[in-house]
Formats: C-alpha cells, structure tokens, sequence
C-alpha cells in the first residue's frame, strides 16, 4: 500500500463510522456506536508502517502553554463543578483522539501547506456534521483551521489537545449555557 493511501483510508474509514453512527442513533437509548469512531481516531494511526507519533516538545514555553492551559481549564471546572464530567469526557472522547488524528497522523500525512489544513478541516467538519448535526460542521471548521495552523507552527500535540480541550469546556460553559438560559427565558 502506497504511503499516500493510508491516511485516506483511515478518513474513509472515520466517515463510514459517522454514517454508520448517523443511521442508527436514534434506535437505541444506549448508542455505544459513537465509542468505535473514538477506536478508530486513536488506533488507525498505529497501523500505518510509514507514521510515527509526534515527540512532545520539552522547552520551557512549551510547558508553561500546558500549565498555563490546566490551569485554566481547573479554574473554570472549579467555578463551574456541574461542567467537571463533560470537561473530562471532552478530553477523552473529543480533544485527544481527534487531535491524535486529524492534525497528528491525517493532516501531517498530506504534508504542511495550507492545504493539507485546509482537507483535514473539511473532513473534521464532515464527521461532526454526521454525528452531531449539520448545524455544528460548519461552526467547528474556523476552530479546526486554528488547531491545523497551531500544529503546523508548533507540532506541539499537547498544546493542541489541551487548545481543544478548553474551547470545547469555554464552549459548554459559556455559549452553551448562555444559550440554555436564554432559552428557557422565552
């Protein structure tokens, strides 16, 4: 199998996941569908013979964006504890393998134009659209450009991960929360 080939495959294999996960959503109260595409973002990568994982950066300014970013993110679990449970699902279902495989292995595999971004957003936006709604693809694209942008400048996957981690936290406290409220106002 051609270099080229893997990552597309693995794409391929991500987006049958989320039609797969589409059409059988609603069948089931428990839909554990949603855990396979997880699988396949963190193992696929390991299968292709021609990727090998980022090594994380040790200097300091790498460190301190970590800890900078914890930090955050504890500060705001801390002022808002009803969040702590989709904080750490978030990270674990959401920052982690999509970072791992969308900027990591996909993206890095097309190459570091703007263009391997670009595909890789396009395809992180498809798979939303399909498993959480037409509406979020569109508003997850602009953050993903960022993500593929900070990856290609840094090839830091922590930074990236712990990025996404906290938008995604910032997202559910803030906008989420303010639009629940709003919501349940009218």
């Amino acid at each position: 199998m051609r270099k080229g080939l893997f990552p597309w495959l693995g794409g391929a294999g991500l987006a049958a996941c989320a039609v797969f996960i589409a059409l059988t959503a609603h069948r089931s109260a428990t839909n554990y569908s949603g855990y396979l595409l997880v699988g396949l973002m963190l193992f696929y990568p390991l299968l292709d013979p021609h990727w090998k994982p980022p090594a994380s950066p040790r200097a300091p300014r790498h460190i301190a964006a970590w800890t900078a970013l914890l930090l955050a993110g504890f500060a705001l679990l801390a002022w808002k504890p009803d969040y702590l449970e989709p904080g750490v699902s978030t990270f674990l279902t959401a920052a982690l393998p999509e970072e791992w495989f969308f900027r990591a292995y996909f993206m890095s595999s097309l190459g570091t134009g703007v263009s391997a971004n670009v595909i890789a957003s396009v395809l992180f936006s498809l798979l939303h659209g399909l498993t959480r709604g037409w509406v979020i693809a569109p508003l997850v694209f602009l953050p993903s450009l960022f993500y593929g942008w900070l990856y290609q400048r840094t090839r830091d996957l922590p930074l990236l991960v712990l990025t996404h981690m906290l938008s995604n936290i910032v997202f559910m406290v803030f906008v989420t929360g303010t639009f629940n409220r709003w919501l349940a106002a009218q």
